[in-house]
């Protein structure tokens, strides 16, 4: 019987429960186990929207550069022919001559603009560039209303491109003298895209012309674009006879819309504090944001001083130097072949949960700048460089205008 009840007994302590103590540490293998699963989702999920964030900015400054480069390759562009063989047909008003003197032709924003000087497409001056320095430099005319202080963004650079813009068009047919005014007719094109009132560029062997365009939209869809003369400081010359007509003999003739196209930085929406840093292309004075996350652009130009070695930049200036070596009868802008451009990407989003410690310095070694002040926020930055070729000054002769 007592041999019995002993065997129970050890029965009973065979199949007894987990102590407290192992119940405990149990419990804390698991909550272990678990806090290092949630850190590594957490740290995945941050490592995710780190690289989610790098490529987004990496796609955004590859378009930039695209859009950039494509408007400084076709600087200037004139068909077959350099920029002495442009012929601008539009009047030179007061107001227009003023300006010249007073900026030298350094003050872009639009064709459609008679209040600045740059509106005849003056030769040697198709790239223009203003430096940040405390503020913009040269200080533009109180015309260029897109990149006032409230849409702005300071510290960042602004480029000025001027010459064919969008489509080219080839030419066969006559240009026919109408009345008073001219007309292109262009067989078997239709949705030509230039609008009445914007400008056009007429150029072939034997010369190019500029000049604005009068004829309504639907005769535009038709490709008849027609140009009359007029006597506001913005519309076309008159008693001008066939000068386009000139243009006849020659051949490679082509048509494509004229226009000055500025880039700079400013939020996204335009005034907002708290908006997204943007990338602005304005189109004769009419501005649309561009590429989200550029924070700066940064430029410097390349000027060749040899007559020789056209295509081999000797020294990089920013704006603000040849602003200030750019006189009556000297323009260094002229003798821009290339162009150095920076840029810092923003992430449109923020991806640290606190700012990094200590802040890290943004540099861009290509133009030989640094970010001042540090941004000390949670989002991430990275930065772009690429140097561009004007490809219409790398062969010929320098324009070499005077002003």
């Amino acid at each position: 019987m007592i041999k019995h009840n002993i065997q129970t007994l050890n029965r009973v302590k065979n199949h007894s429960g987990f102590t407290l103590i192992e119940i405990l540490i149990a419990l804390l293998l698991g909550i272990g186990i678990l806090v290092a699963a949630l850190t590594m989702q957490i740290q995945h999920r941050k490592g995710f929207q780190l690289s989610s964030s790098q490529l987004q900015m990496q796609t955004n400054a590859k378009f930039a550069f695209e859009f950039i480069s494509k408007s400084l390759r076709s600087a200037g562009s004139l068909g077959c022919k350099t920029g002495l063989e442009l012929r601008g047909e539009l009047n030179t008003g007061a107001s227009r001559v003023t300006a010249d003197a007073t900026f030298y032709g350094k003050a872009a924003i639009a064709f459609n603009n008679p209040n600045v000087a740059y509106a005849n497409f003056k030769p040697g001056f198709e790239v223009l560039g203003y430096e940040y320095a405390g503020g913009l430099i040269p200080i533009p005319p109180l015309d260029f209303k897109f990149v006032s202080l409230a849409q702005y963004n300071a510290n960042s650079d602004v480029l000025t491109v001027a010459g064919g813009y969008g489509e080219v068009y080839p030419v066969f047919d006559a240009i026919l003298p109408i009345d008073s005014s001219f007309q292109l007719r262009m067989t078997g094109l239709s949705q030509v895209r230039v609008a009445q009132s914007q400008y056009g560029l007429l150029s072939g062997c034997s010369g190019a012309k500029i000049f604005k365009i009068t004829s309504s939209n639907a005769s535009i869809e038709l490709g008849q674009i027609g140009w009359a003369g007029g006597g506001g400081d913005d519309d076309n010359k008159t008693g001008q006879g066939n000068a386009l007509g000139l243009l006849e003999s020659g051949g490679a003739r082509e048509f494509r819309r004229a226009a000055v196209v500025t880039y700079f930085v400013g939020m996204s929406p335009l005034n907002a504090t708290n908006g997204v840093p943007t990338l602005y292309m304005d189109v004769d004075g009419v501005s649309n944001a561009l590429i989200e996350g550029v924070e700066e652009i940064q430029i410097q130009y390349g000027l060749s001083e040899s007559p020789t070695r056209r295509n081999i930049a000797d020294r990089y200036l920013t704006a603000d130097v040849i602003d200030g070596l750019t006189n009556v009868g000297n323009n260094e802008w002229e003798k821009v072949v290339s162009v150095r451009v920076g840029i810092i990407m923003r992430s449109s989003q923020q991806v640290f949960q606190k700012p990094p410690n200590p802040v890290p310095s943004v540099s861009l070694a290509c133009v030989g700048y640094t970010q001042t002040p540090a941004r000390s926020d949670n989002f991430s930055r990275t930065t772009y460089c690429a140097e561009i070729s004007l490809r219409n000054r790398l062969v010929g002769t320098r324009v070499g205008s005077k002003i």
